[in-house]
């Protein structure tokens, strides 16, 4: 039965040798040095491996964490260039309404004056007019005054009866009145 058990150990063995490619007591060595490594790094560089870990953990949360409060600091910038510009554009509408209005009220108040000048114009040009024909009368009585005047004159120069002398006075005064 020994030898039953030597030889289900050597099959197992030539087994494993052909599936793994190692034979089993390399792999008890690689298991071992295995075991050893990592008894050696536990105890030299593990403390040194886990504060380098936690470190980083912390500058990944500080980065995190400042990432969000430059986010929340973003937003809350967004909102307030998002407030003044509404205001800012309220106001332009406020000062484009009043600059219209204001053109209107100018618009007016130039075409009222205007309207008064030109009101002001046809009067004194009213005036000069009638004065102008007030002084052309007043010139056409003294012309024929002075008409009349001449014709006396004439008349006695030449003692011409009256009724020549009505009807060159009447002649003299009708011609001057049709200027």
């Amino acid at each position: 039965m020994a030898e039953i058990l030597q030889k289900m150990m050597e099959a197992v063995t030539k087994a494993i040798e052909n599936a793994l490619g190692a034979s089993l007591s390399d792999i008890a060595i690689q298991i071992g040095a295995t075991l050893v490594l990592v008894v050696i790094v536990r105890i030299f560089f593990w403390n040194k491996i886990t504060a380098f870990l936690e470190k980083r953990r912390e500058l990944m949360q500080q980065e995190f964490d400042s990432a969000k409060e430059a986010n929340e600091d973003a937003k809350i910038l967004q909102e307030k260039s998002s407030k003044e510009y509404q205001e800012l554009k309220a106001q332009s509408k406020d000062i484009i309404e009043k600059a219209r209005k204001r053109g209107e009220e100018e618009r007016g108040t130039i075409l009222e004056k205007a309207k008064t000048e030109a009101k002001d114009l046809m009067d004194q040009a009213q005036s000069e007019i009638e004065l102008e024909k007030k002084k052309a009368e007043s010139d056409i009585r003294k012309e024929a005054i002075n008409l009349a005047t001449l014709m006396a004159s004439k008349i006695i120069e030449k003692e011409i009866d009256g009724s020549e002398y009505q009807d060159l006075t009447v002649d003299r005064i009708e011609s001057s009145e049709k200027l």
